[in-house]
């Protein structure tokens, strides 16, 4: 407050827009690098990389058993786009505060839209690198098409991630956001896992899809962040002429996630 006006007042996550767009860009072109990498890696055929594929891949098949394998099948359903595009479908929808339906469906739509090219993003790689999978002896579920990056891992980790950049601007920071985000880690990892146990990829696949997945959920929501309008933070309302300052209310009014505050005359206080 001032004796010439009043300051708009808002919450100091909304006052940091460009850090976390920024830091989210980042985190994005990371990975994209660290997938670039692996991906040169594996179309080269390095035999460091085959190795240690190989004896993974052995450690998983001389321990699985009856239940984990049945589990990896049930878990492995959570990559399946045609159940994660639809879910995030609604997600998007859900995670939208605003009145008109249109606008939920069209922000779920776009979520889902955005997805769905994350996910063409994996297959385009998935066919031009063209690895062979493991030995269709060793699987117990199934599968189709070349192995690397993991098809199903890259949608459950867009799946996951954009789930949570969607839903966590609505939960409280501390421990709710970290069980928000510990929880969409979780579905990545746990898909990932199924897609080894069944014995269908190489541990290096699914390294591959949690990169793609996380690098192209990453930009794109950095990308969509930055589009959106951004509320002038300390910002001075002078009164109009004829209107003494401290007959100016502030009332607590929402625009997007956030809470901000108009200044409205309060009755009498206009000459």
């Amino acid at each position: 407050m001032s004796t010439s006006g009043v300051i708009v007042d808002l919450p100091v996550a909304a006052a940091l827009p460009t850090a976390r767009t920024t830091s989210l860009l980042w985190l994005g072109l990371d990975a994209a690098a660290l997938a670039a990498l692996l991906t040169a890696t594996v179309a080269a055929h390095q035999p460091g990389l085959r190795r240690v594929d190989n004896e993974l891949h052995g450690w998983v098949l001389s321990h699985r058993g009856g239940w984990d394998t049945s589990l990896a099948r049930i878990v492995t359903w959570g990559g399946a786009t045609s159940l994660t595009l639809p879910l995030l479908a609604v997600v998007g929808a859900a995670a939208r505060q605003h009145r008109s339906v249109r606008t939920r469906l069209g922000s779920g739509a776009l979520l889902a839209g955005a997805a769905s090219v994350g996910v063409g993003v994996g297959l385009a790689v998935n066919s031009w690198i063209g690895r062979d999978r493991p030995p269709t002896a060793a699987w117990e579920g199934a599968a189709g098409g070349p192995s690397f990056p993991s098809g199903h891992t890259t949608a459950a980790t867009v799946f996951a991630v954009s789930c949570g950049w969607a839903v966590a601007p609505r939960v409280r920071p501390g421990w709710p956001r970290v069980a928000l985000w510990s929880a969409a880690a979780g579905h990545a990892g746990l898909v990932g896992w199924s897609r080894v146990w069944l014995g269908v990829h190489w541990p290096s696949d699914v390294a591959g899809g949690w990169l793609v997945g996380f690098a192209f959920t990453a930009v794109a929501a950095a990308a969509l962040t930055s589009r959106r309008p951004k509320p002038q933070v300390g910002r001075r309302l002078e009164p109009r002429a004829g209107e003494p300052a401290q007959g100016r209310r502030v009332t607590p009014v929402r625009l997007g996630p956030h809470r901000v505050s108009r200044c409205r005359a309060s009755p009498g206080s206009v000459r």
